[in-house]
C-alpha cells in the first residue's frame, strides 16, 4: 500500500494514553456496507460488543458479516441497535446520514462517530458532522475515519508507517475515546480539535480522490501526518 505524507510545521500536543477505551463498549454499527464491514470486525476483535443495525438484518449478507465478525456480534434493526449502545458508527451513505440519524431514536449522551462524506460539500461552511450534530444536540458527535477508504480501514499499517485519521469533536472526552479507539485498530489518530475543524479536514478528501483516481495511485493510499 502507498501513503501520502503531510509534514507538520509545528509540534502537536501529545495524547495521554491513560485515557483509553480499555473498557468493553457496546458499539452500534449502522450500515453493513464497505465501512461497516471494515470497522465492525476490528472493533469486535478489540473486545467491544458490536451490534449491526441494518434495514434487512436477517439477509444472508448481513448474517455472513455477523459470522465473520464473531466475538458475540449480532444484527438487528437500526433503531434497535442503538438501544443501550455507548457508541454509534454511522457507516451509511453520506446523502442519507442525516435522515438515518434522525430515525434512530434517542441518542442522548451517546458518542456518534461520523465517517460519512456528503456527495457535494455543504454550502454553509459546515461539515456534515456539524449538520448531523445540529439534529442530535444531546449526542456527542465525533468526526473520524472520513479521509481513508475502506481498504485502508481494513489495514491502516503501511511498510513505513501508519495511516492517519483526523478526529474532531466538541466534547473532549468523546474525542479522546475515539482517538484511542482509532489507535487501537492501528491508525495514527490525530487530535484535530473541535468539530468545526472538520470543514478543513474534509478538503483532504478532494486531494485523496485526485491522487487515487486522476493520478492513478489507486484506492490503497492514505495520508500520514509527520510531527517534529
Amino acid at each position: 500500500m502507498k501513503r501520502i505524507t503531510l509534514a507538520a510545521a509545528v509540534a502537536l500536543p501529545l495524547f495521554i494514553a491513560t485515557a483509553n477505551t480499555a473498557f468493553a463498549a457496546k458499539i452500534a454499527v449502522i450500515g453493513t456496507g464497505n465501512v461497516g464491514s471494515a470497522l465492525g470486525p476490528e472493533f469486535a476483535a478489540l473486545g467491544h460488543t458490536v451490534v449491526y443495525g441494518s434495514r434487512t438484518p436477517t439477509d444472508k449478507d448481513v448474517q455472513d458479516l455477523v459470522a465473520k465478525t464473531g466475538h458475540g456480534a449480532t444484527a438487528t434493526t437500526q433503531p434497535e441497535a442503538v438501544k443501550g449502545a455507548d457508541m454509534v458508527l454511522l457507516a451509511v451513505p453520506g446523502n442519507l446520514a442525516v435522515d438515518i440519524t434522525k430515525s434512530l431514536g434517542d441518542l442522548s449522551g451517546k458518542i456518534i462517530i461520523d465517517p460519512t462524506n456528503a456527495p457535494t460539500p455543504p454550502t454553509d461552511d459546515r461539515s456534515s458532522s456539524q449538520i448531523i450534530a445540529s439534529f442530535v444536540p444531546t449526542a456527542r458527535v465525533v468526526r473520524a475515519f472520513n479521509t481513508v477508504p475502506a481498504e485502508v480501514m481494513l489495514n491502516p499499517q503501511f511498510e513505513s508507517g501508519r495511516a492517519s485519521t483526523f478526529v474532531c469533536a466538541d466534547d473532549p472526552l468523546a474525542r479522546v475515546t475515539v482517538l484511542s479507539l482509532a489507535r487501537d485498530i492501528g491508525f495514527d489518530a490525530v487530535d484535530a480539535g473541535p468539530l468545526k475543524s472538520a470543514c478543513a479536514i474534509d478538503r483532504l478528501l478532494a486531494v485523496w480522490r485526485v491522487l487515487a483516481f486522476d493520478a492513478g495511485l489507486g484506492r490503497n493510499v492514505a495520508f500520514e501526518l509527520l510531527r517534529r
